[in-house]
């Protein structure tokens, strides 16, 4: 049977997970920044250490096959607001119902090297284990890393590039054989920053 979020006698993480996001500094990016508009859903299953929702992409799809990501995808003309994408296209990839998140907050936008302009937001899971249907011809795999082996250094490594003669060093995550990097890594390691900060704990460097 599943557990259900109780706000009264939640976890200890739990609660550091609403204060990380309340104190987040959104950073938005400008309108016209981005060719097209795309929001994802940073969704948390609600264990006493909280598990992240992530997609390993399918063999099937056009673009980034295999690689990690979060439910999430484009704007379309049915969309009020890009919290309203990222839920649909939540349930659309893995089965997860609107009704059953509870969104705390945006976080800061980003803009992919493939010009889209991504708004995430963190939403809590009102119960786990989730009763997920992922998408055969989208996902190939639904994985969950607590966030006590995503803040674990041991668990974070740096690639180096570069682009337009300049170096850069980018941050990925390992779990399970899983490699997580590119823009998903990224708008993960901001909010893990900020529970890190919440926390005391040092924030991962190169």
């Amino acid at each position: 049977m599943p557990d259900y979020v109780d706000q009264e006698h939640e976890a200890k993480a739990i609660g550091d997970v609403r204060s990380a996001v309340a104190g987040h500094d959104i950073q938005k990016l400008p309108e016209d920044i981005g060719r097209w508009r795309a929001a994802v859903l940073i969704a948390l299953l609600p264990y006493d250490d909280p598990e992240v929702v992530l997609t390993v992409r399918s063999h099937e799809v056009e673009h980034h096959k295999g690689e990690i990501s979060f439910p999430g995808g484009a704007l379309d003309s049915a969309d009020e607001h890009p919290m309203a994408a990222a839920l649909r296209e939540a349930d659309e990839e893995v089965g997860l119902r609107a009704e059953h998140v509870d969104i705390l907050g945006e976080q800061s936008h980003y803009r992919t090297m493939s010009d889209f302009h991504v708004t995430p937001y963190v939403g809590l899971i009102d119960r786990a284990p989730y009763p997920f249907r992922p998408l055969a011809i989208e996902v190939g795999e639904i994985i969950t890393p607590s966030l006590s082996h995503l803040l674990d250094p041991s668990n974070v490594a740096f690639e180096r590039r570069e682009r337009d003669g300049q170096v850069f060093h980018m941050r990925e995550y390992w779990y399970r054989g899983h490699r997580i990097f590119g823009a998903t890594a990224t708008m993960l390691g901001r909010f893990l920053d900020d529970l890190a900060r919440l926390r005391g704990l040092p924030i991962p460097s190169e």
